[in-house]
């Protein structure tokens, strides 16, 4: 993934973006109320969201490249748009409108979840307020819609090494557990960004531990035994706490 390096968006086009994230956004409230068609309405509040973010904050984001979010999670929008192009061709176009709606939910809130978190993680300071904001951040990516999607998309979204990405592929192992991979569990608890990213991961890893092949459960034990080990394990934390109660479930 290469990073933006100088300004990516000129003086008028940030103007020009935050209009017309607002004008989507006011547009997308405005059906909340107005039309019975939820999806749609939530869509377009995301869209607006990320349209008016990116404007703003375009120049000063490392996560924006070909690695980004939509690289990986177009894949799974594209499969729901086929899933869609199939049902229209079978005569059912309350499926299709749903698979379409739900393409670009996927998309728009995703990227938008992925802002909100390295916004926060670098322009608030460290602390209790921000740390709950965090987790405000985490229940929004928790609450995407994770059925379209496969756990090799996840983890190819976790590999773009975003950290916004990083936190969106350990929220969706929240909210489903069959996304979850080795591969993910073990890089954000065993080379972790951040004690809050080492934490979600932790709380992935517990919920998805029943679920993971001996192999892959062997791995993760391992690394869960080596943070114990070390100066997590000395002292009383939410992480020891949950690292103790995985490593109980993970050797049965």
């Amino acid at each position: 993934m290469s990073e933006v390096r100088g300004p990516v968006l000129s003086r008028p086009a940030q103007v020009a973006g935050v209009a017309v994230g607002a004008l989507t956004l006011v547009a997308g409230g405005v059906a909340v109320f107005l039309t019975d068609n939820a999806l749609g309405s939530t869509a377009l509040v995301a869209a607006g969201v990320v349209i008016g973010a990116l404007a703003v904050f375009g120049n000063h984001l490392r996560a924006i490249g070909a690695g980004g979010i939509t690289l990986e999670l177009e894949r799974a929008a594209q499969e729901a748009r086929a899933q869609a192009r199939q049902a229209r061709a079978a005569g059912d176009m309350d499926r299709a409108e749903e698979l379409e709606l739900r393409a670009q939910q996927l998309l728009g809130s995703a990227g938008s979840v992925a802002t909100r978190y390295e916004l926060l993680r670098t322009t608030e300071p460290s602390g209790w307020d921000r740390t709950s904001r965090l987790e405000q951040v985490m229940r929004a990516g928790r609450a995407l819609d994770a059925e379209v999607l496969a756990p090799q998309q996840v983890t190819d979204l976790f590999a773009t090494g975003s950290d916004g990405n990083r936190m969106v592929a350990i929220a969706l192992i929240q909210s489903d557990p069959r996304l979850a991979t080795a591969d993910v569990l073990v890089d954000a608890i065993g080379e972790t960004r951040s004690s809050f990213e080492q934490y979600q991961a932790l709380v992935a890893a517990e919920q998805a531990a029943d679920r993971l092949p001996d192999a892959d459960r062997a791995r993760l034990r391992e690394v869960v035994e080596a943070l114990l080990a070390g100066p997590l394990g000395q002292r009383s934390s939410d992480r020891r706490t949950v690292a103790r109660r995985l490593l109980e479930r993970l050797s049965r």
